[in-house]
C-alpha cells in the first residue's frame, strides 16, 4: 500500500523534507527538539530541509525568545508539487525528443545509410503525417490533398488543427486540378503559404513532405494506404531545392482569383 511519504517523494519531494512535513501535518507546530522525538534523522538533517521547506511555502515559522516553532501549511499547498513535476516532465520529454533526433543523426551516420521508417494503414498514415510537426524549420509540400480528403477528412481536419495550434509554417504546391484548385483558394493562409503546379506538369496522386533531413512519402488509393519516411541530409537538400525552383514556376492565390 503508498504511503504519504511514497507519494510525496514520487511527487518530487526530498525524503527527509517529506518525513518532517509529515511530522509536523500529524503533530502540529514543533520545534526542532519536538520533531526529533518523532524521527530518527539527525538533527543535522532536520536542519538541512527546514530551509526548502520554508521556501516551498510548505511550513511557516515562528520565534519564541530564541527557539523556532515550526508550523505546517494547508496540504492543499501540496498540488505545487503536481505542477512542477508536469514542468519538469514536459521539459524532460522536448530535451528526449532533441537527444533522440539528435542520436538518430548520429546512428544513421554511423551505419552509412539513411533512416527508413514503414507506415501502413490510417493509423500509419496518422503517425507518418504527424512527424512532420516534430519538423524546426519550414515544411516543404508536393501535394494531391483531395486524395488525403477523400481517404480520410477527419486526418486532415485533425492534422490542419494541430499545425495550427503549434504555428508551424507550410509551404506547400498544390496538383493542379480542378479539386485541389477548390482547396488551394482558402487552405489555412494563417500558417499555410501554397501555390498551384504548373499545369504542363500532369497530376500525380502521390504526397510528399520535405521537412529537416527527413522525407514523408505517402501513396494513397482506396484502401491501400503507405507512408514511408526516410531521412537523409543530402536527399532532402536536394528535394528542398528542387522545391524552390518549382515554387518560383508555380501559380499564386492572387492569378486564381476565378479558377472554378
Amino acid at each position: 500500500m503508498t504511503t504519504p511519504i511514497d507519494t510525496l517523494t514520487a511527487a518530487g519531494m526530498d525524503p527527509k523534507a517529506a518525513e518532517v512535513y509529515l511530522v509536523l501535518i500529524n503533530n502540529g507546530e514543533q520545534s526542532v527538539p519536538q520533531i526529533l522525538e518523532h524521527t530518527e534523522l539527525s538533527r543535522a538533517s532536520v536542519y538541512d530541509v527546514l530551509p526548502e521547506l520554508l521556501a516551498r511555502g510548505y511550513v511557516s515559522y515562528r520565534k519564541d525568545g530564541r527557539e523556532a516553532f515550526y508550523k505546517p501549511e494547508h496540504p492543499n499547498k501540496l498540488f505545487d508539487l503536481l505542477e512542477q513535476k508536469k514542468r519538469d516532465t514536459s521539459l524532460l520529454e522536448e530535451e528526449m525528443k532533441e537527444t533522440i533526433r539528435s542520436l538518430t543523426g548520429s546512428f544513421n551516420l554511423a551505419i552509412h545509410k539513411p533512416g527508413v521508417r514503414y507506415f501502413e494503414g490510417e493509423s500509419g498514415i496518422r503517425e507518418a503525417l504527424f512527424d512532420t510537426l516534430t519538423a524546426t524549420s519550414e515544411i516543404r509540400t508536393f501535394i494531391n490533398l483531395a486524395t488525403i480528403s477523400n481517404f480520410s477528412k477527419k486526418l486532415n481536419e485533425d492534422y490542419v488543427a494541430e499545425r495550427v495550434k503549434q504555428k508551424k509554417e507550410k509551404r506547400i504546391l498544390f496538383v493542379n486540378d480542378t479539386d485541389n484548385k477548390k482547396i488551394f483558394l482558402s487552405y489555412h493562409p494563417e500558417v499555410t503559404h501554397s501555390r498551384l503546379l504548373p499545369e504542363k506538369l500532369r497530376p500525380f496522386a502521390a504526397n510528399m513532405q520535405i521537412y529537416d533531413n527527413k522525407i514523408g512519402l505517402f501513396t494513397i488509393r482506396n484502401e491501400h494506404a503507405i507512408a514511408i519516411i526516410f531521412e537523409d541530409e543530402q536527399i532532402a537538400e536536394m528535394l528542398r531545392n528542387i522545391f524552390d525552383y518549382t515554387w518560383e514556376l508555380s501559380s499564386t492565390r492572387d492569378s486564381f482569383s476565378n479558377v472554378i
